[in-house]
């Protein structure tokens, strides 16, 4: 066999070993492709998400077992010694407003030991529903909000009372006052409670973790209505402040040493209590809320806390005892 023959002969084999080889790389390049295409997603979605939503640290859930654990103390207290305004004047303004107060303040006590038992459990985890964690965590700032309004009235009327700009601080009738009261707490709860289990914590990730609705802040409607309401409660506690301190020196100007005989004296000095409440334990949230709206997954845990501070104005029911635990102060 000549050797142009043999060439002929070998060059088929040889281009057909040479295909062979490219097919099989070929083939197992493309297997090693599809095997990593398909076990790809598969590690991707057994990682957590990076974007999880903030937990509390043990030292803030110590802190927050601790106040609340006091706000429920104290408010059983409270409730139980102010039991005997019941059988007083139910006419009087000061009475209604108080009674008011009683019930703003048992419908938020109701829903602390929930709290105290989330932040108590180990691991931090909510089992008793979303919806029911949105009541819970609405009724804190329903609480505050009904404790700062009902403090503003009360005080406003009895500094209109003080410069004899009104006469009449009772309602005409027992049942006015009454009515008056179940009105207001018809509406809250036909028209609020509604739209806060339909709207509050809608954009909520998660519902194992409770009290971490802070996404909703990113809405430009709700930013605003918060930074107003925060502003609003700052303003109006800072000059019903002014206004206690102006009247307090007027009358001790007027009685000197004598003020402490005078009742006009002592309810102004209730009014300060009120007005110290406020200071202590709104003013400090509201202050706090400006900077938290505008970081509110940074700052969760602090705010939580502040507001935790808020439910301390369950102490004001202390004070509602009479004088004579001022008196005794003051000597």
């Amino acid at each position: 066999m000549s050797e142009e023959q043999m060439q002929q002969t070998l060059l088929p084999h040889l281009l057909c070993h040479c295909g062979l080889m490219c097919c099989r790389s070929e083939g197992t390049m493309t297997m090693n492709t599809t095997v990593d295409n398909i076990t790809s997603p598969a590690v991707t979605t057994s990682q957590p998400p990076a974007a999880a939503l903030a937990h509390l640290t043990e030292p803030f859930r110590v802190a927050l077992l601790i106040i609340y654990t006091v706000v429920l103390l104290v408010g059983i207290t409270g409730l139980s010694v102010m039991i005997s305004l019941l059988k007083t004047n139910i006419r009087s303004l000061t009475t209604i407003a108080y009674l008011n107060l009683m019930v703003a303040h048992f419908l938020f006590l109701l829903t602390v030991p929930f709290r105290i038992y989330y932040y108590a459990y180990t691991p931090l985890q909510w089992q008793l529903g979303l919806e029911f964690c949105k009541l819970v965590s609405a009724m804190v700032h329903i609480h505050m909000y009904m404790v700062f309004t009902i403090y503003s009235i009360l005080l406003t009327v009895r500094v209109l009372h003080f410069y004899k700009k009104t006469q009449r601080t009772e309602f005409y009738r027992r049942l006015h006052g009454l009515g008056a009261s179940v009105l207001v707490w018809l509406i809250l709860f036909i028209i609020v409670v509604p739209l806060v289990v339909l709207q509050y914590g809608t954009k909520t990730k998660t519902q194992e973790q409770c009290f971490q609705f802070g996404n909703k802040l990113h809405e430009d409607s709700v930013y605003a209505l918060n930074m107003v309401l925060s502003i609003l409660i700052i303003t109006v506690s800072c000059f019903q402040a002014c206004i206690q301190v102006i009247i307090l020196c007027q009358m001790i100007l007027k009685y000197g040493p004598a003020s402490r005989s005078q009742h006009e004296f002592w309810v102004q000095i209730k009014n300060l209590s009120f007005v110290l409440i406020m200071l202590t334990c709104l003013v400090p949230y509201q202050l706090f809320r400006i900077k938290y709206l505008k970081h509110p997954e940074d700052l969760h845990q602090i705010n939580e806390v502040f507001l935790a501070i808020t439910g301390l104005t369950c102490f004001d029911m202390l004070t509602f005892t009479g004088k004579s635990i001022c008196k005794i102060c003051c000597t």
